[in-house]
């Protein structure tokens, strides 16, 4: 057994002890686990998420999420917490943006069929249910964490390196984040075509200030861990003075690979060690001691944030740029910043700017999050993003506009 869970049920974690399995899920190299465990005299639940090699949360993985908390929801009156962990890598993804350049690209050959054949508008709008049904299912899980929070403390732990998307999302719906200093979160939807969709901008809200969350979703920059706690969304950071494994080239591939993975695991359960027990603390400590930030420090000022928007949100300014390796253009790139698509700094902008503090009701502004990001996915222009992306090129958010 890789990942979390062999750390987990090794016994090394000191004052931990496992009670049981309560759910479990596998699809080949990947898990998702959730044990019950007893730390301190507190029963609690910890799931374990495990995809090599950079973590992504797919549809089958969302359904075992979705699952797996339904049944920790029944066990909620012999459970005192209810704790996150994932693998401590270099990269967290968020869904797999080949898989849906594949679906996408079906969707648009049947939509001009069906065009073709005068088929309605509710029949084309129709062939979009594969991202529909995905955002529904991150909103439910949005819902079902926070159902959960009423009656369980909630933890999360965000080892190694930067989350992107759905891999910073799901942590951002706990109530408490223990965060790796090495780690970071990074909402880059702005520059695919899309937008936190699976009440992300809602929880950054919550945790960070409506600023905070118009800095980190309309700008598609990584935060790192120190300005993550700074803001409100990391409660701890753990200091891990481990470096991340690198890809050894001796000359044998298949050798190196193996190597990389074996130094993966160690690192993995090395770091383990420094965040588990700290997450476990925060868990089932008193929770009056948890460090909140009563006031969120600034990402940035509201004139920086539009000016960089504005900036960066105009395709023109890329003209020169579109198409190239995003390695080759690495330094002009630094100092435009990456495009930004111009649907989704529209929708984000419409999105954060109905939220109304006096009135916040955070499960509808979700559900408003969700609807806006299922329109992205209809919008033309989202092809070009997915395939800059995938293919590390500048994006032309002129194409199909």
């Amino acid at each position: 057994m890789k990942g979390p869970l062999r750390l987990l049920r090794s016994g090394k974690i000191s004052g931990m002890e496992r009670l049981g399995t309560i759910y479990e899920w596998f699809e080949s190299s990947i898990y998702l686990v959730i044990e019950e465990v007893s730390f301190q005299g507190k029963k609690g639940a910890i799931l374990c998420y495990y995809n090599p090699p950079v973590h992504q949360v797919g549809n089958p993985a969302l359904d075992a999420y979705l699952e797996g908390l339904d049944r920790v929801y029944g066990r909620k009156e012999d459970l005192q917490f209810f704790m996150m962990v994932s693998a401590n890598d270099p990269v967290h993804a968020g869904g797999d943006l080949k898989e849906s350049l594949e679906k996408l690209d079906k969707t648009l050959a049947m939509k001009k069929e069906k065009e073709r054949a005068g088929a309605s508008t509710e029949e084309i709008d129709e062939l979009y249910t594969w991202a529909d049904s995905r955002l529904k299912k991150g909103v439910a899980l949005h819902g079902k964490m926070r159902k959960l929070a009423q009656h369980l403390r909630t933890v999360a732990v965000c080892g190694g390196g930067t989350r992107f998307g759905g891999s910073a999302e799901i942590p951002l719906m706990s109530d408490y984040i223990v965060g790796d200093s090495r780690s970071g979160m990074c909402f880059s939807e702005a520059m695919i075509g899309l937008l936190p969709g699976w009440s992300g901008v809602a929880r950054a809200i919550v945790k960070a200030g409506p600023r905070n969350a118009r800095a980190m979703a309309m700008t598609g920059k990584e935060v790192k861990a120190d300005k993550l706690k700074a803001i409100g969304i990391y409660n701890v950071v753990v200091d891990i003075s481990l470096p991340f494994p690198r890809m050894q080239r001796a000359g044998d591939p298949k050798a190196d690979k193996a190597s990389y993975a074996e130094a993966l695991e160690k690192h993995d359960e090395e770091t383990g060690m420094i965040l588990i027990p700290g997450a476990l603390e925060i868990a089932t400590g008193d929770e009056t001691r948890i460090p909140l930030v009563e006031e969120p420090a600034a990402l940035a000022l509201e004139a920086e944030i539009s000016e960089e928007v504005e900036r960066r949100k105009d395709p023109e300014k890329y003209a020169h740029l579109w198409g190239k390796p995003l390695k080759e253009v690495g330094d002009e790139i630094g100092k435009l910043g990456r495009p930004l698509a111009p649907q989704s700094v529209e929708a984000l902008s419409a999105l954060i700017g109905s939220y109304d503090r006096s009135g916040f009701d955070e499960q509808d502004f979700v559900q408003k999050e969700a609807e806006a990001d299922a329109r992205l996915y209809r919008d033309p222009r989202f092809r070009a993003g997915l395939k800059a992306t995938l293919e590390q090129k500048v994006a032309n958010y002129k194409e199909a506009s």
